[in-house]
């Protein structure tokens, strides 16, 4: 180190060669200073770092020539009559870079310069790695508590209460609300909301009332999830719930549809006060969360049609290009009636159609059609039969997803006549909505309450129907409308099984558990009406059950 006067060096006379050509070369940048801490000579690496000319910071202070910190160490190590050593690390904006800086006091002042950028970028990226990994196993974890409390949980008001619960109570989320679709008027309600932002529920409630699209709106009407992110920025949201966001710090929200096999019973909405929004992997969870729901809300449906002692019967005509078998009746020349219909649980309904004459050229028209598969003459004689498996967007699954029971249907050169039975307390139009959404014209032919009489036969069925898991059940029929128990089998346990899509050992397991159950639950109604007669009110419930055993 050369030494130098204070003097020359606060009238900046510096010469070029005035550091040490070993610091002068050193692949680290080297700042040398006075006592007081004027600049004395750069080396180049200092320079580049620092984004500045040598010769524009000789002479000056280091506080005043080196970029500011958020913190300012650089200065507080020079504030005082002597620099004082340090070493730390610190962020400077201005040029984009992390630094590590030591000032070294002896005879001299050096303060050496170091970019440290790439190593805190990678330390920063690992960091946020693991607080992604740490946020998406919390999420799922909360996911599978809420699925586990939805699984047993049938009522509507009950799924939108829990779910909320968990989700819009946690540091995940801040606020989360359900929207029910299924009511009378073209928007949606507030079910249920959670979280400490209550004024947000105001405005929600209000923006809904007045008509106007809030966030969730979209994921009902495309059945897709829906990003907000920026709400208070995004002009698409009423101004309501934007200045209620903002005033709670929530800064993006996720709106997931709660649906089931094409269904779309309602939406979840939850907020964040992040600004990174949500994660792929975040909302694949929630997607998931709200599948479940959905399920339930399907499963409750159903199970509301099971136990009620009314219900409401609709038939509905439908029109369109796409219909499946009304292109094959009129292939045919010939009306099809839809003897029984069966929901496979994936989406798909097994068909069992009949007509007035052979069943001739139907298959292979069927065969044809993309929403039709698994076509097989049951029998050929004496009342033919064919069955088909439907998938997709018809009126059949439409209807099934929906919770309804398909009691029958007639299928037409033309058009269709599908016969439903759904709950007394279900919306009948959003039911057609559902079927109409398939199809080109859809309109309610007829429409009446059914009451079920307190027959013995009827409760003789309640009570082995409750005993029957829901495979069981659907193995059961499946093997019936097959013509399985008849003599000859107009199917084969193989095509059965082929027909559910499970395997045969599966399929036979699960249909003698049925027919196990059926036998016992016969016998010990007769064992009872031993006792109090009406024994042919019994025998009359499942006349050719024991046959097929």
């Amino acid at each position: 180190m050369t030494d130098r006067s204070d003097d020359e060096t606060a009238a900046g006379g510096i010469d070029s060669d005035a550091m040490d050509d070993r610091l002068r070369r050193a692949p680290i940048g080297i700042i040398e200073t006075t006592t007081d801490g004027r600049v004395v000579d750069v080396n180049d690496v200092a320079a580049t770092l620092l984004e500045t000319d040598p010769s524009a910071i000789r002479g000056t202070a280091i506080g005043e020539c080196f970029p500011k910190s958020a913190d300012g160490t650089l200065r507080e190590a020079f504030g005082g009559p002597s620099p004082t050593p340090a070493s730390f690390e610190e962020y400077y904006p201005l040029i984009d870079r992390w630094l590590a800086v030591d000032v070294h006091v002896d005879e001299g002042t050096l303060v050496y310069v170091r970019d440290r950028t790439p190593r805190k970028e990678t330390e920063q990226t690992v960091d946020r790695i693991d607080q992604r990994l740490d946020r998406i196993q919390r999420i799922n974890s909360l996911v599978a508590t809420v699925l586990q409390q939805v699984i047993g949980t049938s009522d509507r008001s009950d799924i939108a209460r829990t779910v909320c619960e968990q989700l819009g109570g946690t540091d995940l989320y801040r606020f989360a609300w359900v929207g029910d679709r299924s009511f009378s008027e073209e928007r949606l309600r507030v079910l249920a909301a959670a979280g400490d932002a209550a004024n947000l529920r105001e405005r929600i409630g209000e923006s809904l009332e007045d008509e106007r699209t809030v966030p969730g709106q979209a994921a009902v009407t495309s059945g897709e999830t829906q990003r907000h992110e920026a709400i208070a920025e995004d002009d698409t949201v009423p101004r309501g719930i934007r200045r209620a966001a903002f005033g709670h710090g929530l800064q993006s929200c996720l709106a997931v549809p709660l649906a089931y096999q094409g269904t779309v019973y309602g939406v979840v909405t939850v907020y964040t006060d992040r600004e990174d929004g949500f994660s792929d992997q975040e909302r694949v969870a929630l997607e998931t969360l709200g599948g479940v729901a959905g399920f339930a809300i399907n499963a409750g449906q159903q199970e509301d049609l099971l136990v009620a002692d009314t219900g409401t019967e609709v038939t509905v005509e439908v029109r369109g290009e796409t219909v499946p078998f009304v292109g094959a009746a009129r292939e045919a020349d010939r009306a099809l009636s839809l003897a029984g219909a069966i929901p496979r649980g994936d989406g798909a309904v097994v068909c069992y159609l009949t007509a007035d004459g052979p069943l001739e050229g139907v298959d292979e028209s069927l065969t044809d059609c993309e929403a039709v598969a698994n076509v097989r003459r049951i029998r050929d004689e004496t009342e033919p039969l064919l069955q088909a498996t439907v998938s997709g967007d018809t009126p059949v699954t439409a209807l099934a997803a929906w919770g309804a029971t398909i009691e029958g249907g007639e299928y037409g050169i033309e058009s269709a006549r599908l016969v439903a039975e759904v709950p007394s307390d279900g919306d009948v139009r959003r039911l057609l909505e559902a079927v109409d959404a398939v199809v080109s014209e859809t309109q309610l032919v007829a429409k009446r309450e059914t009451t079920r009489a307190p027959e013995p036969t009827e409760g003789f069925r309640d009570t082995l129907d409750e005993q029957l898991t829901d495979r069981q059940r659907t193995v059961l029929r499946t093997a019936h409308l097959s013509d399985y128990f008849t003599s000859p089998r107009g199917s084969s346990s193989a095509e059965v099984a082929e027909t559910l899509d499970i395997a045969g050992s599966t399929m036979l397991y699960h249909l003698r558990r049925a027919e196990q159950k059926l036998v016992e639950a016969f016998f010990d109604a007769d064992s009872a009406t031993e006792a109090g007669g009406s024994d042919a009110a019994i025998d009359d419930a499942e006349p050719s059950a024991t046959d097929g055993t």
